[in-house]
C-alpha cells in the first residue's frame, strides 16, 4: 500500500488533469450561503481546527469552521437562507445530481471507463439522492430546535445532541465509503452501504486511512481557515478556488483507496510510477 502522502501527490496531479470537475465542490461550497455570510460579516483573525472523514464531495468547508455565535449545527443545507423551505428541495436535487456526476466521473477517470458526466448523473442519481437527504433528516431535530421552529428547550436540545452525536459519528465511520462503492461496483445503495460496513468492521487499512485523513484535515484546517476568514474577500475567493481543487484531489485519493481495499471493485491503483519509486510502493501495473 502506498502512503497517504504518495496518494495525495498523485491525486493532486489527477485533479489538475481533470480541473473542470473542481466546479462541483465550488458550486456546493457556494450553496452554503450561511457560511459565506458568516465569513463576509466577520472582521478579525479567525483560526479553526476541524476533523473530517471522506464521506462526500470535499469542499473548502471541510477545512473551515466559519465564525459564529453560540452552538451551530449544519445539516448540509442552507436552512437559514430566505425562502428556505422552497429552496431546500431544489438544493437537494442539485446536490444529488452534481454528486452523482462527480463521483461517476472520478471513478471513470481511474478505471478508464467511457462515460460522460451526464450519463453518470442518470445512472447514479437515485442512490445519491438518498445519500444527500439522509444526513439532513438525521440532523433535522437539532436544526429545527436551533432555528426556533421546534419546541426543544435547552435541556432537551442537549439531551438530543448527546444521543445523536455518538450515533452520527459511528454511522459516519461505518458508511463513509458508500458513495464510492456505488460508482466503483456500479451497484445500488443498500449493497454499497453493506460493503462499506464490511470494510469498516474489518478495520485495518480502512481504519488507518480514516485516521490519516482526519489527521490531514486537522493539520491543514488552521492554515486554510486563517486565509479564508481573516483575509477579507480575497482570502474567501482564494479559499473557494484552492479548496475546490484540493477537495477534488482528496476525492480522487479516496476513490483509489477504496478500489484498492475492496475485493469487489475494479483495480484502480492511484499512484504514478514516479511517486511509487519515491515511496517504495508498487505501481498499479505491478502485482
Amino acid at each position: 500500500m502506498p502512503s497517504f502522502s504518495a496518494r495525495l501527490a498523485d491525486g493532486w496531479e489527477r485533479a489538475v488533469d481533470h480541473l473542470p470537475l473542481a466546479l462541483v465542490p465550488l458550486v456546493l461550497a457556494l450553496v452554503q450561503t450561511d457560511k459565506l455570510g458568516s465569513v463576509l460579516a466577520f472582521d478579525g483573525v479567525h483560526v479553526s481546527f476541524k476533523l473530517g472523514i471522506p464521506a462526500s464531495v470535499v469542499t473548502v468547508w471541510q477545512f473551515v469552521d466559519p465564525p459564529g455565535s453560540g452552538v451551530t449545527v449544519n445539516a448540509g443545507l442552507p436552512l437559514s437562507a430566505p425562502f428556505a423551505f422552497a429552496l431546500v428541495p431544489a438544493v437537494i436535487v442539485l446536490e444529488a445530481a452534481l454528486q452523482a456526476g462527480y463521483f461517476g466521473a472520478i471513478a471513470d477517470a481511474l478505471l478508464d471507463r467511457d462515460r460522460g458526466f451526464g450519463a453518470s448523473v442518470g445512472a447514479y442519481f437515485a442512490p445519491f439522492l438518498v445519500v444527500t437527504v439522509l444526513p439532513s433528516l438525521f440532523l433535522l431535530p437539532l436544526a429545527l430546535g436551533l432555528f426556533g421552529l421546534g419546541s426543544l428547550d435547552g435541556g432537551a436540545f442537549v439531551a438530543v445532541a448527546l444521543v445523536l452525536l455518538p450515533v452520527w459519528l459511528v454511522a459516519s465511520y461505518l458508511l463513509w465509503a458508500t458513495p464510492y462503492l456505488v460508482v466503483l461496483r456500479q451497484t445500488g445503495l443498500v449493497a454499497a452501504a453493506r460493503g462499506s460496513y464490511e470494510l469498516a468492521v474489518g478495520g485495518g487499512p480502512y481504519f488507518a486511512y480514516t485516521v490519516g485523513y482526519a489527521g490531514f484535515v486537522l493539520l491543514v484546517s488552521p492554515f486554510v481557515s486563517v486565509v479564508v476568514v481573516s483575509l477579507p474577500l480575497v482570502g474567501l475567493l482564494v479559499g473557494l478556488a484552492g479548496g475546490s481543487v484540493l477537495g477534488l484531489a482528496l476525492n480522487f485519493v479516496t476513490m483509489g483507496f477504496v478500489a484498492d481495499i475492496d475485493p469487489e471493485s475494479p483495480s484502480a491503483g492511484l499512484w504514478t510510477e514516479a511517486h511509487a519509486e519515491a515511496d517504495g510502493s508498487p505501481t498499479r501495473d505491478e502485482p
